[in-house]
């Protein structure tokens, strides 16, 4: 499995926010939230509720990790998250809402209504604990205002449970991130107690274990992997290492340059991974080892205050010392995808995330944006309007319910400014299945690489899933009835991408019908450079076609010669090859028995 953790996204805990309070100059706000306390299974929103405002009054929400339980912000717990909003107000672009932004849903003046997502993949919301709400003044026309929200293990059979360690000794409430074995995405968290002892209950599923504690790293190559059967209880400790070196920087708006607090930071060097949040300044710092480290961002907070994320991960080289001055700047969106996502019955689907990128992902993209389907399936994504091309698309990676259902595809926006573009989706139910073997032209199995399947289906086009062939190169994914192609993909991660491993499929996409109920496509790769000669094609006037399949761009040489057992091969012809297949005409062939070979220059 690749290490997918950041599929989900989720990038830390931590980070050392200041707390301050502002002196009463008038009569205080009230929050509200409800539920007030709710299960880490819970699939609904969070509703957060101010009064005692002034009519169209703007205020801050911030949301804290409360680590000790004890109901106040301290100094040294992390705010999470804070987002502008204010009593009557709402982000908009090109006159379509932004959901993703919170805004007032109240009509009542001087009373805000707002709800935020919760439910998985989102990772800090229903991480097990306490958390604590506020709502500041910008203005200080009032103190600020906090409430209680507890997130509690759900009443499930299943738990994982352990103890942390930091550098030998139990890490004090260290929060435990709990991952998806199979997708990557985040499936829970939990606060670990003073002695650095956790527990989570989940349903069954396998899952992968990681801790996270400020200035320490962990080793994701010795995280726990757990299969948790029903009634099982699984223990397992975890362990991480104290960061010598310092990388630390700032996180900014990109057009005033004005710290932007509450950003979450992943930090990955290798196997290990570190996490750290920016403070109410902007400003962040971790602790990590001598060695390169890469730079990433957790999006969903972001989008709540209407910012693209940068697509690339910068890179610091903290072999010779700690790195300061390591900032990351972050573009206002200017446009936006916005639709709808139902099932083949009209019914809603809701939390389901959705990706956009310009260039369409991978390493062609310069930024990203995401967005979540509501309760009544309406989704938007905001992007950036420019030169380049948006591709919008679900995401169901992180939903196992959704798991048993392809997705129409999604289309490429050039967008200009203050653009929306309306974009629909339906999901089909998966009834069969296109499973097959991936080996090479030696017959070993190719491990890891990505591959899925499209289909048109009633005027629509659909899209499997994108699943890793195992350690046998064996692969498997649910499709429904229809003519499907078989094809590799490009992934996030470019050890999955076919030609990253040298490797060439010289025959797809392969064409499979449906149904039957299941399928069997198996496939056979080649090295790059490879290719094959044929079907020959007999024309009038003694003229041979050959059609050559290989490797698009590169150039080989076509040699003949009348007798294979000798070494007297003459050059036919170099070409440059620009699609499969490409045929050459041999209009020298005659009667005379005449063999070729073809040669990567």
């Amino acid at each position: 499995m690749k290490n997918s953790f950041w599929k989900g996204h989720f990038a830390g805990w931590f980070g050392f926010a200041l707390v301050a309070t502002s002196v009463p100059l008038a009569h205080g706000a009230t929050l509200t939230v409800s539920p007030s306390s709710t299960s880490n299974t819970y699939a609904g929103v969070i509703t957060l509720q101010i009064g005692g405002l002034t009519n169209t009054e703007a205020v801050v929400v911030q949301e804290y990790l409360d680590l000790n339980a004890n109901g106040t912000a301290d100094a040294t717990e992390p705010l999470v998250d804070t987002f502008p909003i204010a009593d009557g107000g709402v982000s908009t672009i090109g006159g379509k809402t932004n959901l993703n932004v919170p805004f007032d849903t109240n009509p009542t003046a001087s009373n805000i209504t707002t709800t935020i997502f919760f439910s998985p993949p989102l990772a800090i919301e229903n991480i097990v604990g306490q958390h604590i709400f506020r709502v500041v003044s910008p203005t200080g026309r009032f103190t600020a205002v906090n409430a209680t929200f507890t997130v509690t293990n759900a009443a499930l059979n299943q738990t994982l449970t352990g103890t942390v360690f930091r550098a030998g000794s139990p890490a004090t409430n260290a929060v435990v991130i709990v991952l998806n074995a199979l997708s990557g995405g985040v499936a829970g968290g939990v606060i670990a107690d003073s002695a650095g002892r956790y527990a989570i209950r989940l349903p069954t599923n396998s899952y992968q274990l990681i801790a996270t504690y400020p200035n320490a790293f962990t080793d994701m190559a010795a995280a726990p992997q757990v299969t948790l059967t029903n009634g099982m209880t699984a223990t397992n400790n975890l362990f991480l290492t104290n960061g010598t070196v310092t990388l630390s920087g700032t996180t900014r708006d990109a057009t005033n340059s004005s710290g932007l607090g509450g950003v979450m930071l992943l930090f990955e060097s290798g196997n290990y991974l570190s996490v750290a949040f920016s403070d109410s300044n902007g400003t962040y710092s971790a602790a990590l080892s001598s060695s390169f480290w890469k730079l990433d961002v957790e999006e969903e907070r972001l989008l709540r205050r209407g910012y693209v994320l940068p697509a690339q991960k910068p890179q610091y080289n903290l072999t010779t010392g700690a790195v300061a001055n390591a900032n990351v700047s972050f573009p206002k969106a200017n446009a936006m995808f916005y639709g709808r996502l139902t099932n083949h019955l009209g019914v809603p689907l809701a939390n389901v995330r959705f990706d956009a990128n310009d260039g369409q992902g991978g390493d062609s993209s310069m930024f990203q944006g995401r967005g979540f389907s509501d309760a009544n399936g309406y989704y938007s994504v905001a992007v950036l309007a420019g030169t380049n091309q948006w591709y919008c698309s679900p995401d169901t990676a992180g939903a196992p319910a959704l798991a048993n259902y392809i997705f129409s595809q999604g289309q490429s926006v050039l967008f200009s400014n203050t653009q929306t573009f309306q974009l629909n989706f339906t999901a089909l139910p998966t009834t069969a299945k296109i499973s097959g073997q991936v080996k090479d032209n030696a017959g070993n199995p190719v491990a890891g690489v990505l591959l899925g399947g499209n289909a048109n289906i009633g005027g629509l086009n659909y899209s499997s899933a994108n699943v890793d062939t195992d350690n046998s190169g064996n692969y498997s994914f649910g499709v429904a009835p229809g003519q499907w192609y078989v094809q590799f993909t490009s992934g996030d991660d470019s050890s999955e991408n076919l030609n990253n491993r040298g490797l060439v499929d010289l025959y797809g996409p392969y064409p499979v019908t449906i149904p039957p109920t299941n399928a069997t496509q198996n496939i056979t790769v080649f090295p790059t450079g490879s290719a094959v000669i044929g079907p020959l094609e007999l024309y009038g006037g003694g003229y041979l076609g050959l059609n050559i399949t290989g490797t698009v761009s590169t150039t080989y040489t076509l040699q003949v010669c009348t007798d294979a057992t000798l070494t007297n091969w003459s050059p036919l012809t170099s070409f440059q090859l620009t699609g499969n297949p490409f045929q050459i005409l041999d209009t020298d062939a005659t009667n005379v028995m005449r063999y070729y070979r073809l040669l990567k220059n």
